[in-house]
């Protein structure tokens, strides 16, 4: 399989550098689709766009051509990779920026309110519900599924807030991943990213694009897909019940705020800008 792995990198590296210069084109002329980052500079957001589409036609090519890993699994992935990434566009584009996190969106939820956080949220629920019953054996398999895709595709969004950060942590888990995995046929949808994101964080690190919510989304699916069926439940036990930890604390402190007091944190969070 390792030939498929460097071949997946190779393809999403030349896809990700034929695609990048376009989309970022195309972004930076619409007003729709530009947006203020943390310095208030305006910038082109909605570039996840890229991985959407570099992502498919990858996966695509490598699966539908050399045939390695279970057909249901990749296009099932491949679904909900656009479903995430349209939602998080949906919320880039028309999405209420002052309401944030889990408890905001389901109190503006009982309000009446219904916002596209909420909606994502929804779509996330689904699309994790749709993985795990594809893949789950029992009852308890299927909630620890539905639990790690649902809350490592909220997990990018929380640390996408400066420069780079959301590919970095991305990329970190992502290779630990690799190692504490037990089935090695879908690493190539990792080693497909990794070239992706070899030509787009660049132009993150330098402030000159936002992967928005659709890349966040796209990420963080990834992850939670690629745990659900590479991983044990033993080991997915353990990965629950980190992302849970996270998500808790995500509400009481300010990640942005924990890693600038840290040295060495700070000094990997600024590597590259």
């Amino acid at each position: 399989m390792g030939y498929i792995n460097i071949l997946s990198f190779i393809i999403g590296t030349i896809l990700s550098y034929i695609g990048a210069p376009i989309f970022l084109d195309i972004l930076s002329k619409n007003k729709n689709t530009l947006g203020l980052n943390y310095k208030n500079d305006e910038i082109p957001i909605c570039m996840g766009l890229l991985f959407i589409f570099a992502q498919t036609f990858n996966i695509g090519i490598i699966f539908f051509v050399l045939k390695k890993a279970n057909s249901l699994y990749v296009i099932s992935y491949l679904f909900v990779l656009t479903l995430m990434g349209l939602a998080g566009l949906l919320d880039d584009l028309i999405g209420d920026k002052k309401t944030k996190g889990f408890k905001g969106h389901i109190k503006s939820f009982l309000k009446g309110n219904l916002t596209t956080g909420g909606i994502k949220a929804g779509i996330g629920f689904v699309v994790a519900l749709f993985i795990s019953i594809i893949i789950s054996n029992t009852i308890i398999d299927a909630v620890v599924n539905i639990l790690i895709i649902a809350l490592f595709t909220n997990l990018i969004n929380l640390f996408d807030l400066r420069p780079g950060r959301a590919v970095k942590i991305f990329i970190f888990i992502s290779i630990i991943m690799l190692y504490t995995s037990s089935i090695k046929n879908y690493n190539f949808l990792l080693y497909s990213f990794y070239g992706i994101l070899l030509v787009y964080l660049p132009l993150d690190l330098k402030g000159k694009t936002m992967m928005g919510d659709v890349g966040a989304n796209v990420l963080g699916v990834t992850l939670g897909v690629f745990c659900c069926f590479t991983h044990s439940l033993t080991t997915r036990y353990i990965y629950t019940l980190i992302l849970i930890i996270t998500h808790i604390m995500a509400e009481r402190i300010s990640f942005s705020k924990a890693i600038e007091s840290n040295k060495l944190l700070n000094f990997i969070d600024n590597i590259g800008r």
